[in-house]
Formats: C-alpha cells, sequence, structure tokens
C-alpha cells in the first residue's frame, strides 16, 4: 500500500489531537482530565489563548520537521462545551496556521447534544472539518440520567439530525 511514496513517506506523516478539557458535566464514569465549564468558565478564555500557542508552535515544529499532518482531530473533554464565538475562535485559528486542504480527515467531536446546536455544527462545516463524532455513550435515558448526563436519547437523535442539516456528512 506504500505504493511509490516509499516508507520513508508514512514517516513524515502525521496526526495531531487537539484536546478541549471542558464538558457541561463530569460523567461518573469518565478518567479524563477534564473540568464542568459552568464551574471552570473563567479558565476558557485563558486556556484558548494558551493552545493557540501551542498550535503555532506545533505547526513550526511540523514544518521544521518537513513533516505533513494527515489528521486532525479535536476532542476532549467536550469542543462543543466553548461558546459558538470560542469555538470559532479555535478553529479560525486552526485554519489559519494548517492547510486544512492537505488533510485527510479533520474531526471534531460534537458528543454532546446539551452543547451542541445549529451555531457550532455550522462553525464546525464552515471551518473545514470533514467529521464529526456523536458519542452518545447509551440511547438508554435512564442511564444517560445515572451517568450524570443532562440529554435524552432524543436529543442525541435530534443532534443527528442538526449536523445533518448543517451539511455534515461524515458522521460518526
Amino acid at each position: 500500500v506504500l505504493g511509490s511514496r516509499g516508507l520513508g513517506d508514512v514517516y513524515k506523516r502525521q496526526c495531531l489531537y487537539v484536546g478541549i478539557p471542558f464538558c457541561p458535566t463530569r460523567c461518573a464514569y469518565c478518567s479524563f482530565v477534564s473540568q464542568s465549564v459552568e464551574k471552570s468558565m473563567a479558565l476558557v478564555p485563558e486556556f484558548l489563548q494558551a493552545l493557540a500557542r501551542e498550535i503555532a508552535a506545533t505547526a513550526e515544529a511540523v514544518h521544521r520537521a518537513g513533516l505533513r499532518v494527515v489528521s486532525l482531530y479535536i476532542g476532549g473533554g467536550t469542543p462543543t462545551s466553548l461558546s459558538a464565538p470560542q469555538l470559532e475562535q479555535l478553529m479560525s485559528h486552526i485554519a489559519k496556521t494548517f492547510d486544512l486542504a492537505k488533510l485527510d480527515e479533520y474531526t471534531v467531536e460534537a458528543g454532546r447534544p446539551d452543547c451542541t446546536d445549529a451555531e457550532k455544527l455550522r462553525i464546525i462545516k464552515q471551518y473545514g472539518a470533514t467529521r464529526i463524532s456523536i458519542n452518545p455513550q447509551t440511547f438508554s435515558d435512564e442511564v444517560l440520567r445515572n451517568i450524570g448526563r443532562r440529554h435524552t436519547a432524543q436529543d442525541i437523535v435530534d443532534c443527528f439530525a442538526a449536523a445533518r442539516a448543517a451539511g455534515h456528512t461524515n458522521i460518526n
């Protein structure tokens, strides 16, 4: 499958993960380093400023090393727990910093319907994401309540429909 590019080219292909350590609530099973965005709202602007510096430094290191970013994943926590302007700030910075046309895949987690809305879905599409991830965890309303989620199974279905309406075609 390497074709004419050779093995050396495979090692030049890089995947990047941008972690957003905030969620609307903390799920009972969660082992990630994350904070409830409601409790930690004051940390978000400073976090995004530091993250922008880290993204720029990473892009510079990738360029210096002659690497090619083929996949970018914005995960969490829950990236859509950011406000729409904050999400747009992050995604526009990424779009200015990396050549998105060279990516094979650009995924954004939109896993919590209790903080994912039409505006955020539009922003995700506008700034070049080619895939979104809606993580229902379960379609049992009782289990959702017990693990600390503030949405229903129907909200997951509605979020999927809103993603389709926003033009997303690659949804997991």
